[in-house]
């Protein structure tokens, strides 16, 4: 589904050029659960930044599907973003002063979906999450877990062709940090794609398989060993 060639990044600074992404050769099947590993600083959250179409500027080659991605305007990129690709960060990025349900079906407004068709998907959604009764709250009530849920709903709501985590973990203690995990592994059972950034290597092996990157480079690229569990 995503095959990067030979993807490289500069950012300039001044007159001083940074080569931050040096030739990615990466592939991600429709289906799995990959995890991208890495330090502060390794070119983590720019790689991400470009699979996900929030980054336009890079040399190489980008397939998705069989959209030849590295060569399409900027409207076509974020048609491609709001359609193909569902963010969840880290500081879950809620909008407090609008309900639960209003969060969840935001990305549906965008899209001119009807009134609605967007109540129904959201309570469907909300109920995917194990978050069924909340739709009225304010996101400040609910514990971080929960709102980490309402963004993972908000993230699925368009049926997008991938899930982008950022650190999805990061915020929280160790035992919802599980319960988080344990929805991305029943979401991808169910076929979800699921690219995740962590520096927590506990976090990692919940996936399929790790690609590990190092200033800028992929340094390793393997399948977890579930055989143990």
């Amino acid at each position: 589904m995503i095959k990067l060639t030979n993807v490289n990044k500069y950012y300039r600074q001044g007159t001083q050029a940074y080569h931050v992404l040096k030739d990615i050769n990466l592939q991600v099947a429709a289906g799995e659960f990959v995890a991208i590993m890495g330090k502060s600083g390794s070119g983590k959250s720019t790689l991400i930044n470009i699979i996900g179409f929030f980054d336009d500027q890079f040399s190489g080659q980008y397939q998705f599907n069989k959209i030849q991605v590295d060569q399409l305007k900027r409207n076509q990129f974020s048609d491609l973003r709001n359609q193909q690709v569902g963010f969840i960060f880290q500081n879950f990025k809620l909008i407090n002063n609008l309900t639960v349900a209003e969060n969840v079906g935001l990305p549906l407004i965008y899209a001119g979906a009807r009134r609605s068709q967007i109540q129904a998907r959201v309570q469907q959604q909300l109920k995917a999450v194990g978050l069924p009764n909340v739709a009225q709250q304010l996101p400040t009530n609910l514990s971080g877990g929960q709102q980490q849920r309402v963004s993972i709903a908000r993230a699925l709501i368009t049926q997008p062709s991938f899930l982008i985590a950022d650190e999805p973990t990061g915020a929280l203690d160790s035992k919802t940090s599980q319960e988080i995990l344990n929805i991305f592994q029943t979401l991808n059972h169910q076929g979800t794609t699921i690219i995740m950034v962590t520096h927590d290597e506990a976090i990692a092996e919940r996936s399929d398989r790790i690609i590990r990157i190092l200033d800028g480079q992929i340094t390793s690229d393997q399948e977890v060993d579930h055989a143990h569990e």
